[in-house]
């Protein structure tokens, strides 16, 4: 392997224009294969193409078509427990995971398998998107090729997000999208060569995309395109408050209901491939009944189709619009909960088109002389879903306008993604990526948080090996940190080791050297502030610090450990 760490930067481009040009054929690879399985279960038929803006016939299998989920959910479960159980998922938390504590390293074997797994999942009529399994394959062909031509650390965490963006430029013909993704949610540093790198990837990616998959906006609806359409008067703006607040609820409740089915599926008796058909059998059940009374399969795959006829205005009804939300979240839930593969890019837009739309019509019956078009709605309750439940609203808003060819709604659009996501904050701190890291212990950065070692806490470094004992009650007998304390004050502590000719190493304090009492949620870089500001190098973590009571110390952590973290870190910026 060439040793480059001084490697010049022309390199470094090559290297990102190779991403791009991976992100740009995976992009089209993958949406061949999305159509291969589609074609196949749904249609009975081998062909590879496949709008997803147009329904699927719905007079090929009958009530048969409920076995259709059931079958991919045997594939996708045999694929992922058998090759990479890190496909699993809707992959983005899985590629946050690996910058933040794996160094950027991705096992090869995921491109391969999310790429099956996923495209088995959506083809099959799972409720979820394909920009999450994009963005994973992008971003572990950066971290594959980073590994490959050795490199620090925080390089190939640049590779790896540039990845990502190439992946959703070329997914969706946005490349500012793909650059905005890139830096909201996995640039641990937002410097002049991340910047360039990413750009360079999702440039080529989209360059590439345009030419396999055409140059059309996701969602071409000619009267999006007209100038003056918009919101007149401009006082119609105020409606986009209350909106967003509603979206910003729904947003939570989308998070919150997700990782809920999840463990339950996960609780439920039996193995994955149980869970997995039991998940997509209700899924089949719903498209069987939806098709049977509705005329449409409407929540199946990406539900693009949907979208497209509520940006038209061929889907007009909100009772109906709340009800296909309402059934888009339960299909989502089935699916990824039960252990499908896919992303949530695409049920949030589906969530927020018909969400959007239903407001807007229900306004429209109380003020018909309004002027807003119901699209202007549907457009800002996409943005807003998407930005509230993954963090990524400037993504949200840029990657709206690019896939609908609009740029007049920019004003409402953003009203009401930035009301959503204040919204899902105050409810929610973590989004629906970090949520997922977070219940596995795991601390990251959500949004423009561009900093590791403020997200890094001390309960994540702390040692929790440790026993608290009263001064004269003998000595224990097992090796770790020994907290002694007298009428229930601390006097001192040691690292105590069984081989008593061992040196006590690291940590020795007593009543006359200095140790301070702090919370297990300040951040490193805080505590280590802290112990340098009051000349101390051992920290005594507490869930009440201003108490100061021995038995209420859950772990020690010392400046040097601290310091060691913040090196590590480093690495990354």
């Amino acid at each position: 392997m060439p040793e480059i760490e001084n490697r010049g930067i022309i390199l470094l481009c090559l290297l990102s224009a190779m991403v791009g040009v991976v992100g740009g054929f995976g992009a089209w690879i993958f949406r061949l294969l999305i159509g291969f399985f589609h074609n196949l279960l749904f249609l009975g038929e081998f062909n590879l193409h496949y709008d997803a803006n147009i329904h699927t016939a719905t007079d090929v299998w009958g009530a048969w078509i409920i076995a259709v989920p059931m079958i991919g959910a045997v594939g996708v479960a045999w694929l992922v427990k058998t090759f990479a159980p890190e496909a699993k998922g809707h992959g983005v938390p899985e590629v946050m995971d690996a910058i933040h504590y794996n160094d950027g390293k991705i096992r090869p074997i995921v491109v391969v398998v999310k790429s099956l797994a996923s495209a088995l999942s959506i083809g099959s009529g799972g409720a979820i998107g394909r920009e999450g399994p994009i963005i994973q394959i992008g971003a572990t062909f950066g971290s594959v090729l980073g590994t490959w031509v050795a490199m620090p650390t925080r390089q190939r965490v640049i590779l790896m997000a540039a990845g990502a963006g190439a992946g959703i430029a070329a997914t969706f013909n946005a490349p500012l999208g793909g650059v905005l993704f890139a830096v909201e949610l996995l640039l641990v540093a937002i410097t002049a060569q991340s910047i360039l790198l990413v750009s360079i990837a999702t440039i080529v990616a989209t360059y590439i995309g345009r030419l396999l998959l055409g140059a059309n906006p996701s969602f071409e609806v000619p009267a999006l395109q007209t100038p003056d359409f918009g919101v007149e008067p401009a006082w119609g703006l105020i409606l986009f408050i209350p909106f967003g607040l509603i979206c910003g609820l729904a947003g939570t409740l989308f998070i919150r209901t997700i990782y809920w089915a999840e463990d339950k599926f996960d609780a439920m008796p039996g193995n994955y491939y149980t869970r997995h058909l039991l998940g997509m059998a209700c899924v089949g059940v719903m498209i069987y009944l939806l098709q049977r009374y509705a005329g449409q399969f409407y929540v199946q795959g990406v539900g693009y189709a949907t979208i497209l006829d509520v940006l038209i205005g061929a889907l007009s009804d909100p009772w109906f619009l709340l009800l296909l939300f309402a059934l888009k979240l339960i299909a989502t839930c089935l699916t990824l909960g039960s252990g499908a593969s896919g992303g949530v890019f695409s049920p949030s837009l589906f969530m927020g088109a018909t969400l959007g739309a239903a407001f807007g019509n229900i306004v429209l019956m109380f003020i018909p002389d309004l002027g807003i078009g119901i699209p202007v709605f549907a457009i800002a309750g996409m943005a807003a879903m998407i930005g509230c439940t993954t963090g990524a609203i400037f993504t949200a808003v840029v990657m709206l306008c690019e896939m609908t060819g609009d740029y007049h709604m920019m004003l409402p659009t953003m009203l009401c993604t930035a009301t959503a996501y204040a919204v899902r904050r105050h409810l929610s701190p973590a989004s629906i990526y970090t949520l997922k890291l977070n219940r596995r212990g795991h601390t990251v950065p959500e949004g423009l948080n561009a900093a590791i070692l403020s997200a890094r806490r001390v309960k994540d470094v702390m040692t929790s090996n440790l026993t608290i004992l009263e001064q004269g009650s003998g000595r224990p007998e097992t090796p770790g940190i020994v907290v002694w304390t007298k009428d229930g004050k601390v006097t001192s502590a040691e690292r105590r080791f069984i081989d008593v000719d061992r040196p006590q190493e690291g940590l020795t304090v007593g009543e006359k050297s200095h140790y301070l009492f702090v919370s297990p949620e300040l951040s490193v870089i805080e505590a280590l502030q802290i112990l340098a500001e009051n000349d101390a190098d051992t920290a005594l973590v507490s869930e009440t610090p201003d108490d100061k009571i021995g038995t209420s110390i859950i772990g020690v952590v010392t400046a040097t450990e601290l310091a060691s973290t913040m090196k590590a870190a480093a690495k990354l910026q």
